[in-house]
């Protein structure tokens, strides 16, 4: 296999002027406008992420494994109409072994999962309520989501040359009283065969990080887990951030763009395929 490459692109949708909106639909309305402050928040956050990379075995036993710690910032910004999104990491002391490069997979970009909910790309999906449950002492709902057949898809998995529009389907836990997403569970709808695909997978976790001078929380990424199977490999990777602290200029100095982050503007008006930024590499 080849580099994996995942771009978030945005397309225009909206209501129609005058149509009643159902408490379903105002849910989704408020969880689109929460994802879009969503945006501006973790743009101006740093956090210590902790990844495990593992490699399992076809019966699902873990054969290899490599731990490693990076300064992690995340930036988003506007340029010509298109969303930039670029990944930020500084690795942070040193590893105790050489890391098992060649057999294992760097994974990236899937903190970013909560797009589907972005107001400006919901149109490419079609939600479902799902049924109610408590967690945390929180009243959640859960939201079914899956790429409409031929919309436009907010990520492609780009190899050699060609983009492939990735058919999100899962489940969100939304808080309905504050239009929060608390967790997202997703995977590829139906991968192309002959890429040799045959799993793609991620489960995101939120939470409430307090920030001091700041009014309310930030409802940010802790954790991250995607898996990957082909026909003959299987990989499980867990990003975990903690230690969350406010963007600065400062901090800035000490983040460096990490060797083999690609980012590129994501243009609304482009079709599916166009504007990646890197989001997962097989070494």
């Amino acid at each position: 296999m080849g580099r994996f490459t995942t771009a978030f692109l945005l397309f225009a949708s909206a209501l129609r002027a005058g149509e009643p909106v159902s408490a379903d639909a105002q849910l989704l309305e408020r969880t689109g406008e929460r994802v879009k402050r969503f945006w501006d928040q973790l743009s101006s956050v740093a956090s210590t992420e902790n990844v495990l990379q593992e490699k399992l075995n076809p019966k699902g036993k873990v054969i290899l494994n490599n731990r490693v710690k990076y300064d992690y910032l995340i930036t988003l910004r506007w340029d010509n109409g298109g969303m930039l999104v670029d990944e930020s990491r500084l690795q942070l002391g040193q590893t105790a072994k050489k890391a098992p490069q060649g057999t294992l997979l760097t994974t990236q970009g899937f903190a970013t999962l909560l797009m589907v909910f972005h107001p400006q790309f919901q149109a490419s999906y079609a939600f479902t309520m799902q049924g109610a449950e408590e967690a945390g002492g929180r009243k959640l709902q859960r939201i079914g989501f899956v790429a409409r057949n031929g919309a436009a898809s907010p990520a492609v998995l780009a190899i050699k040359n060609r983009d492939y529009p990735i058919l999100w389907e899962g489940t969100a836990w939304v808080d309905a009283q504050l239009a929060i997403v608390t967790r997202m569970e997703a995977h590829w709808k139906e991968p192309p065969t002959e890429i040799g695909l045959q799993q793609l997978s991620s489960e995101v976790q939120y939470a409430a990080i307090p920030f001091k001078g700041q009014r309310d929380p930030f409802w940010l990424p802790t954790t991250a887990k995607i898996e990957v199977k082909t026909e003959h490999q299987h990989w499980r990777n867990t990003h975990e951030f903690s230690g969350h602290r406010l963007f600065s200029v400062e901090a800035d100095s000490k983040v460096e763009d990490a060797k083999g982050v690609d980012s590129k503007t994501a243009d609304p008006k482009a079709g599916a395929g166009e504007g990646p930024a890197s989001a997962a590499t097989k070494h």
